[in-house]
């Protein structure tokens, strides 16, 4: 090739360049044809609805709170005279004082519901996941039927079993004492425990358990180093479910208390707003009713906060298969 054809041929590129730049759909640096602006688009219709009809029910359920905890700042005799706006100018600290007065000693009482609610919550949290372990990844001939008939006492009422839990207890020496009322509770809460524990297992590959099985891990290594980690969240779940069943029982702590010492915190609460102005008829003050039932509320709305990320997927996931 000459240097005269070089000489022709050189002026071509800068014409090439020029026509490319003078493209209106000329290429960006990584080679690829700009994308055309989008449109934006108004806020969709159904998600304002979803925020809509979240707010009117977050409302509803909020409103029954607010109305108790504003009603626990009344004076005795307000349901009688009406509650409206003009009630603000009657705001009092009366009902909380009587709750906390020296004198109404609720230590002891607060004790033993935590006693109470701690026990229940480990227990129910330790023999739920053995059993629901068990049941889910341990199988054995009649598992379906041993699954069914722990679920059987869900449909009895607690109310029909009261007169027999109180001739078991008597017979095993537990009746009025904090143990016998956590064993009683502790059985209430296993059918819904072991369901949602089971659930929870069923959700778990079994892969992982055949891979630590491999590596020579055993049954209660590849439970408390494989599953649990995993199950974290319906541990938790009925864990906490343990525990407000534990701190708010009433009924059990009626039937089988009869000593002041050993009372829970609700059952002493509820003997604080009941008095007997009128010989054997029992007279409930109303504002100070609703400052016993915020007062019982806090510890358990606290632990429901703390652990609520963990609540919420342990009974999602604790609820489907």
């Amino acid at each position: 090739m000459s240097t005269t054809d070089v000489t022709k041929r050189t002026p071509a590129a800068p014409r090439r360049d020029a026509s490319r730049a003078s493209r209106p759909d000329a290429a960006n640096r990584t080679g690829l044809p700009h994308a055309p602006a989008r449109r934006r688009r108004g806020p969709d219709a159904s998600g304002v609805a979803y925020v809509a009809i979240g707010t009117v029910l977050a409302l509803l359920f909020i409103a029954p709170v607010v109305y108790i905890l504003f009603r626990s700042f009344l004076p005795a005799d307000a349901d009688a005279r009406g509650i409206g706006p003009e009630s603000l100018a009657t705001l009092t600290l009366r009902n909380y004082g009587k709750v906390f007065d020296p004198s109404v000693d609720l230590r002891q009482n607060i004790v033993n519901s935590f006693v109470v609610a701690i026990a229940v919550a480990v227990l129910v949290a330790l023999v739920s996941t053995l059993a629901a372990y068990a049941l889910s990844k341990i199988r054995f001939r009649g598992s379906s039927v041993v699954f069914i008939l722990l679920l059987a006492p869900l449909v009895v009422p607690f109310q029909g079993l009261l007169t027999p839990l109180s001739i078991v207890l008597g017979k095993l020496g537990l009746l009025d004492s904090l143990a016998g009322v956590v064993l009683v509770l502790v059985t209430l809460q296993l059918p819904f425990s072991v369901f949602v524990m089971r659930n929870t297992f069923d959700g778990i590959p079994s892969e992982l358990e055949d891979a630590a099985a491999i590596d020579g891990a055993g049954t209660g290594r590849i439970l408390r180093s494989v599953m649990l980690p995993l199950a974290w969240p319906g541990l938790v779940t009925v864990a906490l479910f343990g525990f407000m069943a534990g701190w708010n029982d009433l009924l059990s702590s009626v039937t089988f208390l009869s000593t002041d010492s050993k009372y829970t915190l609700p059952l002493a609460l509820s003997s604080i707003s009941t008095s007997f102005k009128i010989p054997g008829v029992p007279v409930i003050d109303p504002g100070l009713l609703t400052a016993v039932a915020c007062v019982a509320t806090v510890p358990v709305v606290v632990l429901f906060l703390a652990l609520q990320r963990y609540y919420t997927r342990g009974l999602i996931g604790g609820s489907i298969k």
